[in-house]
């Protein structure tokens, strides 16, 4: 059978695993709905390094990489809709679309998926040349894209999803927590819509500096500020109506409760297994807040996705970091992501 190059993860007796670069067999179709996708470009998700350290299960012996897009080079004799040479992004978290959440609208939440469907961690994934994927996860993308860009469509859905659940008002003083990868593509969204100010809290000074350029008001360093004094003052003490936890541990939940408004929203996005924070339930009822998740995105959100990146309203240039062919995956992705020195590595196969 004829090899690729692909970047499959091992995982360790103990706990997470690394990746290797090694040769595989190219896949074939299996299925009347599946449908090959020669592989053009793949981002590098923080999930990625959780996976390698244990704090994101993924499967023994997948190829990694779930954020990818590429060209129909074969499809099953059930599809009808896509062509060989079609351009294509791949929603990497398989739905089953009958299970009650999916048909109730919470396609996020489809039990099916919560065995384990995704592409890149459960199924071989886009860090490598071919990848068979079904035709229910692929979506057409116009002829005039950036392949290279098409590759921040899934993390950008993940953002939109989470703006979209935050229902940012015009008058609001909007805080994001955190401003590594997905934090700055979501504050990249939010800054679309007209807000009274933007906040964000990050203890890197590289990421905070990327933040401020990335259009940022105010930028706040728990290392060296107190984050609810500095709230106080730059709000003129109306303190966070909306506020976004891109990181999710124990810390930057209690952090963000420390600085809410009356009537304010908490949308928590970064995940954290182990986290644990105390709450009183009163500050809730009494004030009228709202705590909610956001989790990955639906249908309509890659749509939009597609949208933002097809007619270059998200400025993609200062969203990716460096293009690397899939041999340097290790050597400079890994590397640069862990040196957190990057807001998206795109990975060229």
């Amino acid at each position: 059978m004829e090899k690729m190059l692909a970047a499959v993860y091992h995982k360790s007796e103990n706990n997470g695993g690394e990746i290797k670069l090694e040769q595989v067999n190219i896949p074939s179709i299996t299925k009347q709905d599946q449908v090959l996708v020669e592989i053009t470009a793949c981002g590098i998700c923080g999930t990625d390094l959780k996976i390698m350290e244990g704090g994101h299960p993924a499967n023994d012996n997948t190829i990694l990489g779930h954020e990818f897009v590429g060209i129909v080079r074969k499809t099953g004799n059930g599809v009808q809709d896509i062509k060989i040479g079609d351009r294509v992004v791949a929603d990497p978290n398989e739905k089953c679309g009958y299970c009650i959440n999916c048909r109730r609208g919470l396609s996020s939440l489809c039990e099916y998926m919560a065995q384990g469907t995704t592409f890149g961690i459960f199924q071989d994934g886009g860090f490598t040349k071919y990848c068979v994927v079904p035709r229910s996860s692929l979506y057409k993308l116009p002829d005039e894209i950036d392949l290279a860009a098409a590759a921040l469509i899934e993390p950008l859905s993940c953002a939109i999803h989470c703006h979209n659940i935050a229902d940012v008002k015009e008058s609001d003083n909007v805080v994001v927590i955190g401003a590594g990868p997905m934090g700055l593509i979501i504050q990249s969204v939010i800054k679309l819509h007209p807000i009274k100010r933007l906040i964000c809290i990050e203890i890197d000074d590289w990421r905070g500096q990327k933040s401020l350029e990335l259009g940022a008001d105010f930028l706040i360093n728990p290392n060296t500020q107190d984050v609810k004094s500095e709230i106080i003052r730059l709000t003129n003490n109306e303190m966070a109506d909306v506020i976004i936890d891109a990181v999710g541990i124990s810390a930057t939940f209690e952090m963000a409760i420390n600085i809410w408004a009356p009537g304010a929203q908490l949308v928590c996005f970064g995940q954290d297994y182990n986290a644990e924070a105390k709450i009183k339930p009163n500050d809730i009822v009494r004030y009228q807040r709202k705590i909610m998740g956001s989790y990955i995105g639906y249908p309509e959100d890659f749509l939009d996705a597609i949208e933002l990146i097809a007619n270059k309203v998200i400025d993609v240039d200062k969203l990716i970091t460096i293009k690397i062919p899939l041999s340097e995956l290790i050597t400079t992705g890994l590397k640069v992501m862990k040196e957190r020195k990057c807001i998206k590595v795109i990975v060229l196969p």
